[in-house]
């Protein structure tokens, strides 16, 4: 007869030592379990049921070298993976939800080469893992987390330097706020609060809540003057193709192609524009950006240069290829 002391003892070893059906356990700790499977009962049905995941069925195939989609016989008994998944798992996991925040912080087009590193290296993670090899798999889950971690960091220092908006007061206190580079801006009025990214604006009216977003209008198509004209005379035609919602341009005159050594700028609902010049000769760029009817000032034309030369020496000058006639009438 067992005393009640030690029959409570060997109640709990047997608790303790319960298992599913078809699962043979094991304590040590990276070696198989084994199952089998039941009925109708695929390696996906089984995989999805223990590990939430029916694609640990390639892992199961891989551990017991089994052809791509095979399905044990029922009853037949095989091999499954050990402890050592988990950890595997789990840092394949952490290593995917940093490369997704990477290319949300703008890595894929700041620091794309890093973000391609840290892409192959969870590919690598990925193949390891679907061929039970855990070991490798967790190394290369290490070095993509890694990776990716630096591609965010990186992307976010690009970002900030290259983040350009511009805003705006009207005469009527109304506010306009325009993002032409980076990663954009949030805009808070009456207690409500908008996003405004890149290409994008929005208009806020004294005393009101923020508008909605629209976005900004494509540049003018210039015409003149051609790229490169030497130009002899002070008064300057400019011309452009009109931009459909456009209710007037911006044409800005500078010293350099960048446009932030500015020497003229003036705003006309024309698509043409005259200036007589007071300039001093030389080379200048020129730049158009067209204006919805919320005021916002839409994205710049490239650069178009013209070289001002209104002090060159008087005469004609006729360069050019082919037969010269000259008539002269005598008196």
């Amino acid at each position: 007869m067992i005393s009640r002391p030690r029959l409570a003892f060997w109640l709990v070893i047997c608790l303790l030592s319960n298992h599913s059906p078809g699962l043979a356990q094991s304590t040590d700790r990276g070696e198989s379990q084994t199952a089998a499977l039941e009925g109708d009962q695929t390696l996906e049905d089984l995989a999805l049921k223990l590990y939430q995941d029916k694609n640990a069925a390639d892992e199961i195939r891989a551990l017991n070298s089994l052809p791509k989609g095979a399905q044990p016989k029922p009853g037949h008994k095989f091999k499954l993976p050990g402890n050592d998944r988990q950890p595997a798992i789990s840092a394949l996991n952490m290593a995917s939800q940093a490369v997704k925040k990477a290319e949300m912080e703008g890595a894929k087009e700041y620091v794309s080469a890093k973000y391609e590193e840290a892409l192959t290296s969870l590919a690598k993670a990925q193949k390891s893992c679907r061929k039970a090899d855990y070991l490798s798999c967790q190394k290369f889950a290490d070095e993509t987390w890694a990776l990716a971690r630096m591609a965010t960091k990186q992307s976010r220092k690009m970002r900030s330097d290259t983040n350009r908006f511009s805003v705006s007061v009207d005469p009527e206190g109304a506010t306009t706020v325009v993002v032409s580079e980076g990663d954009g801006v949030q805009v808070s009025a009456q207690n409500r609060t908008i996003a405004v990214k890149r290409g994008q604006g929005l208009r806020v009216d004294k005393g009101k809540e923020p508008q909605e977003v629209r976005r900004i209008l494509n540049p003018p198509k210039q015409v003149l003057p051609f790229p490169g004209s030497k130009l002899l005379t002070t008064s300057i035609q400019f011309h452009w193709k009109p931009v459909h919602g456009a209710v007037k341009y911006v044409l800005l005159i500078a010293k350099d192609a960048t446009g932030r050594q500015p020497v003229r700028q003036v705003t006309t609902p024309d698509t043409f524009y005259l200036l007589r010049s007071s300039l001093p000769d030389g080379k200048y760029f020129w730049f158009l950006r067209s204006v919805d009817s919320l005021g916002l000032v839409g994205k710049s034309s490239p650069a178009k240069s013209f070289v001002l030369s209104t002090k060159s020496k008087p005469g004609l000058k006729i360069e050019g290829h082919g037969t010269n006639s000259h008539h002269r009438k005598d008196r």
